[in-house]
């Protein structure tokens, strides 16, 4: 990764970590999606329920963060989602988008990121 690289995903961990350490569930995870190098949503998961999520069949009709971020900026193009998970102790963990995320995230974003132990990871 080059040092431009590591910047940009140095300022999206940089808004990513407070909001997913404040958020009061035990799984705490924030998406942002970006355009042209700028965050134009951000989501989280929450208990809040969305027609979407009922229709895409999330458990309980709760919204996953990727659902969150999309529903505020559907329709718009050229879109790379980053997904990230962190404990109460601030360290990454994976948020890799579920199964039931992961094929309409693939059919919406061009490029796809979550958060791992190590970092960031590119989803195939």
């Amino acid at each position: 990764m080059n040092s431009l690289q590591s910047k940009k995903y140095e300022k999206l961990i940089s808004v990513a970590k407070p909001i997913c350490v404040n958020i009061p569930r035990q799984k705490r995870h924030c998406s942002l999606v970006v355009c042209k190098n700028e965050i134009i949503a951000i989501g989280t998961n929450s208990f809040k329920t969305h027609p979407q999520a009922k229709r895409l069949g999330y458990r309980y009709d709760e919204m996953h963060s990727e659902l969150d971020a999309y529903v505020k900026v559907s329709g718009k193009k050229n879109l790379h989602l980053y997904n990230f998970r962190f404990n109460r102790f601030g360290e990454m963990r994976i948020a890799r988008p579920c199964k039931i995320c992961m094929p309409w995230c693939m059919a919406v974003f061009d490029k796809i990121f979550f958060t791992t132990r190590e970092g960031l990871e590119r989803a195939k």
